[in-house]
């Protein structure tokens, strides 16, 4: 893995402006997963301690108020990556990372559904489309359960339930996950939210633990269409949206 400084010092050849190297250290974390989102004072600082000029912060929020690849964070004064300026990014500096960028489609999961929410919700439904588009349906099936089962924590993270989803302080396995949503009359799940969750459910696990069953691609597609509802219908529960 590259690190923040020989990134800062492959980035300090290619003759940026000071609110391109700010969303070229946005990108960097978003990434490598660092953060989520940065404050202007953090990123100020960060650039900094890697001998770039600090910005000034009234002029840094203003670039990146007015930046196409930037979006405002869940707290005051920061920014992200817009999820839908990744590509982009990807093929500006994806060769200082080396790394290869994931092709972004919506083929199972609309990106926009999660465009603005958390940084692992984005990257997961990336991997999930980018595995359903390489035919890599195993990776796909287990990957469309954990999001689901991601989804179901948030839901009740938000409201503060946690107990309501954990024994012993260890949240439950995703069976009984399922039952206690679809049972929670607070949540009033659409009727048919149980069954796809139930028919996801066995299609990951069989992804992930069948000795010989090779998941196909007809059982995805089988399932896309409810799955995106249920999915959608888990986001707004979650509040996660901005």
């Amino acid at each position: 893995m590259v690190t923040r400084a020989h990134f800062a010092r492959a980035i300090a050849q290619l003759g940026l402006t000071h609110v391109d190297r700010a969303v070229a250290f946005l990108y960097f974390y978003s990434v490598t997963q660092a953060f989520e989102e940065r404050s202007l004072q953090e990123l100020a600082a960060d650039l900094a301690e890697e001998a770039f000029p600090k910005p000034h912060i009234a002029r840094l929020r203003r670039d990146l108020r007015q930046s196409r690849y930037t979006i405002r964070g869940s707290r005051k004064d920061t920014f992200r990556i817009d999820i839908r300026s990744l590509s982009e990014l990807e093929d500006r500096f994806s060769q200082v990372l080396k790394r290869r960028p994931i092709p972004q489609s919506d083929s199972v999961v609309p990106t926009s559904m999660v465009t603005g929410t958390r940084l692992y919700l984005e990257r997961m439904v990336s991997q999930i489309n980018a595995c359903y588009d390489g035919n890599f349906f195993d990776a796909c099936a287990v990957l469309c359960r954990r999001l689901m089962e991601s989804l179901i924590l948030e839901v009740y993270i938000r409201r503060g339930r946690h107990a309501d989803i954990q024994q012993d302080g260890i949240f439950l396995g995703l069976d009984r996950l399922i039952g206690i949503i679809c049972a929670d009359r607070v949540m009033a799940l659409n009727r048919n939210t149980h069954r796809i969750m139930v028919d996801m459910k066995q299609v990951g696990d069989t992804a992930a633990h069948d000795r010989v069953y090779i998941t196909q691609q007809r059982d995805i597609d089988d399932l896309k269409l409810r799955y995106r509802r249920m999915i959608d219908e888990l986001l707004n529960l979650a509040g996660v949206r901005p």
